[in-house]
């Protein structure tokens, strides 16, 4: 018998809505049928629009102190859960997770994975972008996909005190065989090669950025297609630039 459909659980998937046992599901689905990949990267793309459609702002000073607030209360919570399983017995991994990444137990960094994907994840790039989104002085940048890529588009989160940020990327297509997206930031117009990543089947990608200096000392930050190795200058097409400017 033909495999049902799962398209009445494709919007709830692209938003993260499912539980763990469901979405393995759904993702051996979507590696061989068609018309729900289609689907699910029909409403991917709407869920980033309406995602990144708002420019950021500053909230009102009380409002970020209850928020943060409440975020390092929800990380205490699941410290002290994480300390009690380690007593126990650790149970295996939940099959499925893509490129074998760990599922985090930070609620933020949830969020962000829900939106944004697993691909290029790890435990360094959790602690990164939990470690900037506690930070009060973290800057969201808006990067913005060029006529190479009309439908990319991208975050970068950084802080001024710290060497590491982190980009969100969605919107990308595959950059074909033996190549990898690479992360630039340019000072004076020169771009600086920093780290490489991939992305899922639905364009989505998460990478560490090093930031060595003040940031402030960098005016722009792009993305280029190049052997999944690394290249020493860009050397395809431009498809994420965004300035760093506050």
């Amino acid at each position: 018998m033909q495999e049902p459909h799962v398209t009445d659980l494709i919007p709830a998937y692209t938003l993260g809505a499912l539980e763990p046992d469901e979405v393995d599901a759904i993702e051996r689905h979507l590696a061989h049928c068609e018309s729900c990949s289609a689907e699910a990267r029909l409403n991917a793309r709407v869920g980033d629009e309406l995602l990144l459609a708002a420019p950021p702002r500053s909230a009102p000073a009380q409002v970020r102190e209850r928020l943060l607030a409440h975020v390092r209360a929800l990380q205490a919570d699941a410290t002290e859960a994480a300390e009690a399983t380690e007593q126990e017995v650790t149970p295996a991994p939940p099959l499925g997770t893509p490129h074998g990444a760990p599922r985090s137990s930070n609620p933020i960094v949830r969020a962000w994975r829900a939106a944004f994907g697993d691909a290029g994840a790890d435990q360094e790039t959790d602690q990164t972008l939990r470690d900037l989104m506690l930070d009060p002085q973290s800057v969201v940048f808006p990067v913005a996909g060029t006529p190479d890529a009309p439908d990319a588009s991208a975050r970068l989160i950084a802080s001024p005190r710290r060497d590491a940020a982190v980009l969100l990327a969605s919107g990308l297509h595959a950059p074909g065989a033996g190549r990898a997206y690479q992360v630039w930031l340019l000072r004076n117009g020169q771009p600086v090669p920093n780290t490489l990543f991939n992305i899922d089947w639905r364009g989505r990608g998460l990478s560490i950025v090093r930031v060595s200096g003040p940031l402030r000392d960098y005016d722009t930050v792009a993305v280029t297609p190049e052997p999944a190795s690394g290249s020493p200058g860009p050397t395809g097409p431009i498809v994420l630039a965004g300035a760093l400017t506050r």
